[in-house]
Order: structure tokens, then C-alpha cells, then sequence
């Protein structure tokens, strides 16, 4: 009992020494869904900690949170790229129910076209030179510039900078293979009168109307016949005749009348 005692004893304590970095990180996948997504160095909205633009339709591994933004992971350290560790604002992605399929990111390599291209490190003719690529050599595509998408992010053996797009191959890169779910908009009620309405509201309407139409067509229609209406003459009344003088007619004043 003792020794059994003691064995667990060493285990606990065994545990309790290991790095913190020994045990699996339990993140969340987040999607890009739109674009002009903004790859921060810190969690800090300013422009001096902008890096790039994400992908859209691609995925994100978060570890952390920090004020607004989540702590992110991009890229692993295959094929000349090297994982990238940086910040989005949680707002601007999406949470997923399931991991995603592959690729997670896209893992574009691009050719220099030219002699040669520097390496800037701000995306303008002004910045800093870091390093010459030269040309026919190939540079890991990380994401283009936010400010100006005619420069890219990339890396060129161990340096991160920015190269204009003229001086690289075309880049393709396809959307990821599962599709955007767009939210299905609210349904419109159905304001169609059916058949069996139609009568009820009929009737229920019908004497209101007539009585009104009566009201007021009634009294114009008999106005309009008693002004039109063509008056009637009596048959039987004669036209008098005129009298005529002769010379043994007298007349007095009252004949003047």
C-alpha cells in the first residue's frame, strides 16, 4: 500500500513539473468569409501593425484572445513557409462547428520575373530595403498588402517583406474547396387572398358600397334628367286663331290694351 502510495506521488508530481507548452492547446477554427481581412502583428487596430490581407473562403486556428482579436496561426512549416503567428478581430471571422478539410491556407510559391526584386518593408518604393531576391528564385506568398494590393507579403529564404506584384508570377489562387453557407433570408408572409377569403370579404363589403354608390350616383343621375328630359306638349290644345277686322267691327280703348 505504501510503495503504491509512493508511486502515485511521483506521478502528481511528474505532472505538475511539465511545461505548460506539454499539453494540447484546445483552439477553435475561424473562417474568412469576406474580403479585405487584416492580418495584425499585435492586437492593436493602427496601421503600423498591419501586415496583410487573408484569404477569403480559407481558415484561421485561434489559441487566444486578447481585447477584441483573437491569437491566430497561419501556415506550417512545410515547403519553405514557416508558421506565422498574428492577430484578427474577432468580429471579422466566422466560428466553425467542424474542423476544416485541407488545405487550410493556400500555399502559393511565386518566381521572380525580373533580375532581381527587393524586399521593402513597408509595401512602397520608399520602404526599407531587407533583402534582393533574384530572379528565377521563388518567394512563399502570404497575403497582399492592405493598404496597396499591387504589393505582396512574402518570405524569400529568411526574410518577411514586400515585393510589387509586376515583378512576380501571376497568382491563382482558388477558392477552398467547401463553399461559403449564406445565411437564407427571413420568408416573406404570404399576403395571397385565397379562394375561400375571397367571398367572405366580398360580402362583408358589399352593402357598405352599394349604399354609398346609391348616395351618391342617385342624385346626380336624376338632376341630369330633370335638366335633359325634353318637356311634353299637350295634344289637344289648339292655337288660337288670329281675328280679323271687318269694316262693322268696332273697337274701343280696352281693344288697345
Amino acid at each position: 500500500m505504501k510503495k503504491f502510495f509512493g508511486v502515485f506521488c511521483l506521478i502528481c508530481l511528474f505532472a505538475l513539473a511539465l511545461p505548460d507548452n506539454a499539453y494540447a492547446t484546445s483552439g477553435s477554427w475561424y473562417r474568412i468569409e469576406q474580403d479585405g481581412i487584416t492580418f495584425f502583428k499585435q492586437p492593436i487596430d493602427s496601421d503600423n501593425q498591419k501586415l496583410f490581407l487573408l484569404e477569403k473562403t480559407y481558415y484561421l486556428y485561434a489559441i487566444s484572445t486578447s481585447n477584441g482579436f483573437l491569437q491566430v496561426e497561419l501556415f506550417d512549416n512545410l515547403n519553405g513557409f514557416v508558421k506565422i503567428c498574428g492577430y484578427v478581430k474577432a468580429g471579422d471571422v466566422v466560428t466553425c462547428d467542424t474542423p476544416p478539410v485541407l488545405p487550410y491556407y493556400p500555399t502559393e510559391t511565386l518566381t521572380i520575373n525580373q533580375s532581381n526584386a527587393i524586399l521593402k518593408a513597408q509595401p512602397n518604393a520608399n520602404g526599407e530595403d531587407i533583402a534582393v531576391a533574384l530572379g528565377g528564385q521563388t518567394v512563399c506568398f502570404y497575403g497582399r498588402a492592405w493598404q496597396n494590393s499591387d504589393w505582396y507579403y512574402v518570405k524569400y529564404q529568411n526574410d518577411f517583406g514586400y515585393v510589387q506584384s509586376r515583378q512576380l508570377s501571376p497568382l491563382l489562387v482558388a477558392p477552398h474547396p467547401t463553399p461559403i453557407v449564406l445565411p437564407q433570408p427571413d420568408p416573406v408572409p404570404d399576403q395571397t387572398i385565397t379562394d375561400t377569403d375571397e367571398p367572405q370579404t366580398t360580402k362583408q363589403n358589399f352593402p357598405a358600397e352599394v349604399i354609398l354608390i346609391l348616395l351618391v350616383c342617385l342624385p346626380a343621375i336624376v338632376i341630369v334628367l330633370l335638366l335633359f328630359m325634353p318637356q311634353k306638349r299637350n295634344k289637344n290644345f289648339n292655337v288660337p286663331k288670329p281675328k280679323y277686322m271687318c269694316e262693322s267691327d268696332t273697337f274701343d280703348d280696352l281693344d288697345l290694351l
